[in-house]
Parts: C-alpha cells; sequence; structure tokens
C-alpha cells in the first residue's frame, strides 16, 4: 500500500474504522497476530493452524486468509453470545446495497420499453435472417497471417489469396487448392466446414458465406484468423416448427437487451460523468486495504463527478466490501480502462437510482420488509449453522470468552485441515468490525511464517505441491461486486452467439 500517494490524492490521513485504537500496540515483535472483541491470536497458535495442513506453504499470504478467518468468526460467535438474534448489527444499513439493487432493477424495468410482439410472418423471417432458421454448407481456403507482420508481410498473404481465388473461380478443383494451401485442419477435407448457421463463425466469414448462393466463391475475406477464400456448396432452411416458442422469447429478450443498452448509453451521455485524477489509483489501493471501513475525508473523496452527484471512495469501498478475495486482486491488478468502466458504472447505479428517486419509484414496504428478512434469515442460517449461541445466563467474562475462543479454533482447525469450508462473511465482516473493532498485524506474518517452518521441519516429509501452486484455505467464493445495472440473461433456446473459428 503507498500511503504516501494515497495521503496525497485523499489530502487527508487514511481513517479505517474498526481498527481497535491499537495502533502502534503490535508491531514485527508482538507475539499477537490478530484481536478481535478483546480476543488475541497469537503467533503460536496461528503456526499451530497452520502446520497442521502438509498441504498448504509457508507464505505470508496464507497467513493473512487465516488471520482474517479468525477475526470474522470470532466476531460473529461474540455478536451470537451477546445475542442470538444478532440485534446488534443495524440491519437498515447493512442492507442498503441490495435495496438499491432491487430499486435499480424495478426502474429499468418499467422505464425502459421494447418492441415484444411479433406476426407469424416477421418471426419466420427473422428465424431465417438472424436464426440458425438458414444454414449453409462451405469450403474454405485459409492463409495464415504471422501476429507480428509487417505491411508488406500481409500484403503478401493476402496477394497470395487472391491468386487462389482467381484459380478457383477459374475452373480448378476448389477441394484440390485447399488441401495443398490451406493452413486450416479442415484442409485434409478440402475444407469442408460442413453445415452452420448464424452466430457459429465470426462475422465477416458469416456475411461472407450467406451472401454467396451455392456454386459462388468469395472475394477475399479477412479475419482475425487470417485471409480466406469461401465456396458455398450447399444452401437450406431448416424449419421454425417446434422451436417457434423459444426463438420468440430470445427475440423477446433481445429486443428488450437492445432497448436497455441503448437507454443506459443515453442516461450515462446525459450524466456526463467524469473519473477525478488519481480515481484509478485509489481503487487500486482500496483493493489492497485491510479493512474497508473508511472514515472521514478518506471516505469522502470524490472519485467520480457527474451532472448532480459524485461517488466517493467510502460509496466504492462499500462496495468491494463483497468482493472476495480473488476478485479483490484482480481488481488491484487492473488496468485504467477496465476500472474507469467500473467506476462510470458505479457513477450510472447512482444517477439512476436518482431518478427513479425523482419519479417517486421507490421500494414498498413488503419489499423493503422482505428482504430485511432473507438478509436475517441468511445470517441466522449461517450463526446456526457454525453452531453459534447465544451464551447461557451467567456465562460471563473470561468463561464466556474461553467458550467463544474454543469453538472459532475448532472451525479454523477444521478450514486449515480441509474439513470444512468456511464462507466469507464479505459485508457481514464490515459491520461486525465496525461494531465491535477488530485488527491484524501484518508484522507479526513472517514471524508466524517463520514459526510454521520451524514446525513443519519436526513433521514427516510430505509431497509438497508443485512450483507455482500454492493451496489456499478452503473458502466457498463472495459475492462480487455490482454496481452496474443487471442485465438480462440470455434467453434458452437462442442460437449461439460465441463465435468459432472457421
Amino acid at each position: 500500500m503507498k500511503l504516501s500517494r494515497w495521503a496525497l490524492l485523499a489530502a487527508a490521513p487514511l481513517a479505517v474504522a474498526g481498527c481497535g485504537g491499537l495502533g502502534n500496540a503490535m508491531n514485527a515483535h508482538s507475539d499477537v497476530v490478530a484481536r478481535a472483541a478483546g480476543k488475541e491470536l497469537s503467533v503460536e497458535e496461528a503456526a499451530d493452524l497452520l502446520a497442521a495442513n502438509p498441504q498448504l506453504n509457508p507464505e505470508p499470504d496464507v497467513v493473512r486468509t487465516l488471520a482474517n478467518m479468525w477475526v470474522d468468526y470470532t466476531l460473529l460467535a461474540t455478536a451470537a453470545a451477546d445475542d442470538s438474534t444478532l440485534a446488534v448489527l443495524d440491519l437498515e444499513k447493512f442492507m442498503e446495497p441490495d435495496r438499491e439493487q432491487v430499486t435499480v432493477q424495478r426502474f429499468l424495468q418499467r422505464t425502459v420499453q421494447a418492441d415484444t410482439t411479433f406476426t407469424d410472418a416477421e418471426l419466420a423471417q427473422a428465424w431465417s435472417s438472424e436464426g440458425p432458421g438458414s444454414q449453409v454448407r462451405a469450403r474454405h481456403i485459409l492463409l495464415r497471417v504471422p501476429t507480428e507482420a509487417t505491411k508488406q508481410q500481409r500484403d503478401s498473404v493476402r496477394a497470395q489469396a487472391e491468386g487462389l481465388r482467381a484459380r478457383a473461380a477459374g475452373g480448378e478443383d476448389f477441394a484440390g487448392l485447399a488441401r495443398q494451401f490451406s493452413a486450416d485442419a479442415t484442409a485434409q477435407e478440402g475444407g469442408d466446414l460442413g453445415f452452420f448457421g448464424r452466430g457459429q463463425m465470426v462475422a465477416p466469414f458469416e456475411n461472407a458465406a450467406f451472401a454467396l448462393q451455392a456454386g459462388q466463391i468469395s472475394s477475399v475475406v479477412e479475419t482475425p484468423f487470417g485471409y480466406h477464400v469461401i465456396k458455398v456448396e450447399e444452401k437450406k432452411a431448416v424449419p421454425l416448427g417446434d422451436q417457434a416458442a423459444p426463438f420468440k422469447q430470445y427475440l423477446v429478450q433481445k429486443n428488450q437487451q437492445e432497448a436497455l443498452t441503448k437507454y443506459l448509453e443515453s442516461t450515462k451521455s446525459g450524466a456526463r460523468i467524469e473519473l477525478q485524477p488519481g480515481a484509478a489509483e485509489l481503487v487500486r489501493e482500496l483493493a489492497e486495504q485491510q479493512d474497508l471501513n473508511l472514515r472521514g475525508r478518506a471516505a469522502d473523496r470524490a472519485l467520480v463527478k457527474f451532472r448532480g452527484g459524485e461517488v466517493t471512495a467510502g460509496e466504492i469501498a462499500r462496495v468491494l466490501q463483497d468482493a472476495d478475495a480473488g476478485t479483490l486482486a484482480q481488481i488491484g491488478q487492473a488496468d485504467d480502462e477496465r476500472l474507469k468502466e467500473f467506476l462510470e458504472n458505479a457513477a450510472l447505479k447512482e444517477v439512476i437510482l436518482s431518478e427513479a428517486r425523482r419519479r417517486n419509484q421507490t421500494l414498498s414496504r413488503a419489499t423493503s420488509d422482505s428482504i430485511r428478512n432473507q438478509a436475517q434469515s441468511a445470517i441466522q442460517d449461517l450463526r446456526r449453522m457454525m453452531g453459534f449461541q447465544q451464551q447461557r445466563r451467567g456465562a460471563k467474562g473470561s468463561a464466556a470468552n474461553a467458550q467463544i475462543e474454543t469453538q472459532v479454533r475448532q472451525l479454523i482447525e477444521q478450514a486449515a485441515t480441509g474439513q470444512r469450508q468456511l464462507p466469507p462473511l464479505g459485508r457481514l465482516s464490515y459491520a461486525l468490525r465496525s461494531q465491535y473493532g477488530a485488527d491484524v498485524n501484518t508484522a507479526a506474518f513472517q514471524r508466524v511464517v517463520d514459526r510454521w517452518r520451524a514446525k513443519r521441519a519436526t513433521q514427516p516429509q510430505v509431497q509438497q505441491p508443485p512450483a507455482g501452486v500454492q493451496p489456499q484455505l478452503p473458502q466457498q467464493p463472495g459475492a462480487v461486486p455490482q454496481p452496474q445495472p443487471v442485465q438480462p440473461e440470455a434467453p434458452q433456446g437462442a442460437p449461439p452467439s460465441a463465435p468459432s473459428q472457421p
């Protein structure tokens, strides 16, 4: 983490909630790796837990995973011990991202209109023109172009393709030319690609093939794979028949998707979204943070501005709270263009939310209650699955803490040895850390690694993972951040859309 750069961009010291005021109390010489709600994970305990799995390589990143897992589940157990309903959590604040997402979805459903009616004639025409209703059987000759080819080299390959096209048009056997010159896997079959429908080949190839009649030969066609000469052998129509209903549903969703895309592009353009200097770098640094509960001026730093509002570092931090470690790593390594798109989508969501509120299209009480009830149910299911219960009357102080510590240690042992998966708590983790306070001592990670290796040296030797392969503590994936409006899903029965190599 580049603290000096952060300070320069934010113009204020970084303020992080939930650190428990430990500050300089923990350092590389401390025997404490993490603290949470008055409980501690020592260097020796962490090394014991990790050494129990001989398949784990002693690395600081594995210690980090263990420490944060211990913090999360210690806090969850503590909250459950205080009150099994977890009333300590501010569910209204906790569920705000979910309410916003549902608001955006419903607003778009009501606002974006698309043509969803088709006559039988229109359906048949669409089946023939953009569905798999029309198919061709074609041969081709492919001449590949080297990836780093110069313009002169490309021109030379194209000239060769033009020459082959002239020979085929002049009457030479197309299949024979393909066997002799084509650089495609189909060369041995005379370049025969068999029958294919629309959406199965890259666009330039498909457009050229479907424009030909049986027996005709195309001009030279350029695709990402090189230069092609195409000959259509046969054309046939596949009857719509039983595919009418799923194909119509495909067209409906296609039109809805196009209408939604047009609306979002128009809205984005009208909002005049502008990234602020250093915004992309700030997002990368946020993704590297140990705690994403920002406070003060650091949280108020504007990353994106748009007509009538802005998206702050604190708001992006809350989005990232739902991300798993893999997603955060990808964000931390993303280029400026991808982060620009991420931030623009976050701003676009705010613009749509503002418009929904202006039109008084807010969630009903019943819907809000349903979202809250689902959250409560999910948290309670997790609590019960982990076996966390409210402390019995009279169980207080050190006795209560000892019971929590024993229970959490058993869970972490099971996770470290691969016997159990512990789901990342995501947003719940940050809510708990903000309520109770917690700290992870990164300076002690190397001490844990050293003790871990020392313990490993006294254990029987086992086969280690291959170089470059690092088994991790088992965790289920967390939620991926979703600042953008949810897009319609691709329908069942739709024509193939992924281009393939001819």
